[in-house]
């Protein structure tokens, strides 16, 4: 073995990480079923900077991120969305903002339907019913603690698709679905 050939040495060499090198695409974030994440390619999460270069024009990350997000099938993006309110309310359990996501999520699904395959239509409804029964058990734990911080101040109350009115009648303890 000679020592002078870096490819040939005994001891493996750590890579320096790059922004570019950390930024997650697509295919690197997974939901757990080996669907695509919610962060596509090219895009950062550690930049403050907006997309562009200094004469205001899409820098080439931005041009192959604006490339797939339009050659992606809405129902995959779609499922992203889902995925994120679904989680989210999950993980907010409890939380008046959680009847917010699970709330948000349903509305969107009524919407969408038409537009969703049957079997992912179905696993949003199983997930729905799933976080409502769990939100109605876990508002009583929470309840009896101190407000956590960043909470919504009411209990959201979402309008009926066939009522734009804002005037909505007092929230009650009661849950109900689309209501």
């Amino acid at each position: 073995m000679s020592t002078d050939d870096p490819t040939e040495a005994s001891e493996p060499t750590q890579a320096t990480e790059t922004p570019e090198a950390a930024t997650p695409t697509m295919a690197d974030t997974t939901d757990g079923d080996g669907q695509p994440g919610s962060v596509p390619e090219g895009a950062t999460t550690t930049s403050s900077e907006g997309p562009g270069d200094e004469h205001g024009l899409p820098d080439e990350q931005t041009l192959q991120m604006i490339q797939q997000l339009r050659a992606a099938p809405a129902e995959q993006l779609l499922a992203e969305v889902f995925s994120t309110l679904l989680s989210t309310a999950q993980i907010k359990l409890g939380r008046r903002d959680a009847r917010l996501f699970i709330d948000l999520c349903a509305q969107t699904l009524d919407y969408t339907r038409p537009y969703l395959a049957t079997e992912l239509t179905r696993q949003i409804d199983d997930a729905l019913n799933q976080l409502r029964l769990g939100q109605v058990s876990a508002e009583p734990e929470v309840a009896a603690g101190d407000p956590e911080p960043n909470d919504l101040t009411q209990t959201p109350t979402p309008r009926p698709a066939s009522a734009p009115s804002p005037a909505a009648p007092p929230a009650s303890k009661l849950w109900v679905p689309g209501q």
